[in-house]
């Protein structure tokens, strides 16, 4: 691991403070993140700046800025000699905004279309006020927002990366084209506003306005189609049918975007979402069916009155209002936390994991189905499941969950394996881990373990989602341009070394299954299931019109199943 640079710093009002490498969060390109507890702190990669713009003032200014949804700087970070290099803040819990724009994450975490109203005006409420501090966010990208989701609560968000702001002489340069509004020279709060609006349609649709496929333009033709104001309202757009239909947005709001987006109006939007006006029906154009190739057979395995959030490859579903009920037999497992479940076969019965104020376990035994809490006495972060493993997530790293059987169910800990507790960000059987700006996977892999693999594709992107299976992963990253980018590796047998496919993709939706034998099946376009071997290359492209985006694709066992609303389907090939 790198030497920090820095390795003892000084915070404004608070006093001397030693930085580790176990406290970093991460790096990008203005700097290093690094938390201590309640507070982050954030290093400038050229520490120079920080003097040679006078940004001292710039921090103590911004300091000002205090508002609940918003991230203000509490001082300024110096080297014991007295040379400031950076800032310090305090820390903010929430997830990064995107995993909010897809289907899966937003079903598995419950996530509803009135969360998606409640947080969106609460952006609003919170630009606005960045506004009447006559500060300019600039660059208010979707990665410059968490979502705080709070149990029992409304969502509320969270304004971070603060100091890049313009504000009283300091002006900003940098922003994310994804977001830019091309009509306008410079930066204003008009021009915030069609940022925001960019950010809050995808929170809303799970679409940039941008993208889509229109005759004309060739995919990925972002700025040309914002300067075309070529947007998805347009008569002759053809969306996937992943993407939420439009009349989830309030209808005052959905006309403003109209205007902003299609029209090329700029102004503030409304106040209130639900205000009187014209509302016009909400209309999403669909990309059109292929024709019928007759080589997919589809059984309809399970259907419940409750929308399904999570299928287990036990053959356990967990539904959005928290049931737990195994497939095949039809009976319950209990009920758990849906945001946070993990279930797996263990011997004689499933393993329950979920989270109330801190880790539970239970067994339910395999033919009573009668369940009984374990004890499990750890202080950890949370769970993580790798095919049929279930670890654990604490500060020493990641260690595995094991059960006993002496007369009665008990639960322990096996192995552990290091990962950077903050740097270390968990995901669908994987961890992706930012070591000082160098990526790493860390990831489950048979008896040997866990593996950690340097991932050098990944510097400098900021990883989104990820999926495991028996070696593979799938990740799916943004870079600083608003690009979104689509990693797939495949490993050896000793994973040491991986061959790679990487491609552009609209979102950041990982909608795939992967198979105990490595086949994997994944769906990126209305109308076709692509099936494919990473370890050979293989690939067939199975087309079929009932194939949609909106199916969530799982595996139970060595199948191909997907959820929709409240039913869970099992497709094959005839």
């Amino acid at each position: 691991m790198a030497k920090l640079k820095h390795p003892k710093v000084l915070l404004e009002g608070r006093g001397e403070v030693a930085l580790r490498e176990n406290d970093h969060l991460a790096t990008g390109g203005e700097g290093s993140v690094f938390r201590l507890g309640d507070l982050v702190v954030k290093i400038y990669a050229d520490t120079g700046r920080m003097k040679a713009e006078g940004l001292t003032e710039k921090v103590r200014l911004l300091a000002r800025v205090k508002h609940p949804y918003i991230v203000a700087p509490h001082g300024v970070v110096s080297t014991p000699s007295g040379e400031p290099v950076g800032l310090y803040y305090p820390f903010a819990q929430g997830e990064p905004l995107p995993r909010l724009f897809t289907n899966d994450y937003r079903a598995q975490v419950g996530f509803t279309d009135a969360h998606a109203t409640t947080l969106v005006e609460r952006m609003r409420e919170a630009q606005q006020f960045v506004h009447g501090a006559n500060a300019v966010v600039v660059d208010g990208n979707e990665l410059n927002y968490l979502a705080h989701l709070q149990k029992q609560k409304s969502p509320e968000p969270r304004m971070i990366d603060v100091d890049s702001w313009a504000i009283g002489r300091w002006g900003a340069k940098v922003i994310m084209p994804s977001i830019r509004d091309w009509h306008t020279k410079g930066f204003t709060p008009l021009s915030d506003w069609f940022s925001w609006g960019i950010v809050t349609f995808q929170l809303f649709t799970g679409i940039h306005p941008y993208k889509g496929r229109l005759q004309g333009f060739e995919f990925g033709d972002l700025e040309g189609r914002m300067k075309a104001n070529a947007s998805v309202f347009s008569p002759k757009i053809a969306l996937a049918r992943a993407v939420r239909d439009f009349g989830c947005i309030p209808p005052a709001l959905r006309e403003w975007y109209r205007a902003e987006f299609h029209d090329g109006a700029r102004s503030v939007p409304p106040d209130q979402f639900h205000a009187a006006g014209i509302a016009h029906a909400a209309r999403t154009v669909r990309a059109v069916a292929v024709p019928h190739s007759g080589v997919l057979v589809y059984e309809k395995l399970f259907a419940h009155t409750d929308a399904i959030a999570r299928v287990f490859p036990c053959g356990v579903v967990a539904t959005a209002k928290g049931d737990l009920v195994e497939i095949a037999s039809g009976r319950s497992l209990g009920q758990a936390d849906p945001t946070s479940v993990e279930v797996t076969r263990v011997e004689y019965g499933f393993l329950v994991a979920d989270w109330h104020q801190g880790p539970r376990l239970a067994f339910v035994d395999a033919t009573s189905y009668q369940r009984s809490d374990l004890s499990f006495q750890v202080t950890a972060s949370r769970f993580m499941r790798h095919e049929n493993r279930l670890f654990v997530v604490t500060d020493r790293g990641l260690t595995e969950v094991v059960v006993k059987h002496f007369g009665k169910v008990v639960a322990g800990l096996g192995n552990t394996w290091g990962a950077l507790p903050y740097g270390t960000r968990w995901y669908d059987g994987v961890g992706v881990q930012d070591t000082l700006g160098a990526f790493y996977l860390v990831l489950p892999a048979g008896d040997m373990g866990c593996v950690h693999v340097r991932t050098p594709e990944l510097d400098g992107l900021t990883p989104l989602a990820a999926k495991a299976g028996e070696r593979f992963v799938a990740v799916v990253a943004l870079d600083h341009m608003g690009v979104y980018h689509k990693f797939e590796f495949a490993f050896d047998k000793t994973y040491t070394n991986y061959s790679l496919w990487r491609g552009e993709t609209d979102v950041a939706e990982l909608n795939m299954s992967v198979m105990p034998r490595g086949v994997c099946a994944t769906i990126t376009e209305d109308g076709e299931m692509v099936v494919f071997v990473p370890s050979t290359g293989v690939v067939k492209k199975v087309k079929d019109p009932h194939i949609t985006t909106d199916m969530r694709l799982y595996r139970i066992d060595d199948r191909v199943v997907f959820a929709r609303g409240a039913e869970v389907w099992s497709v094959r090939m005839s």
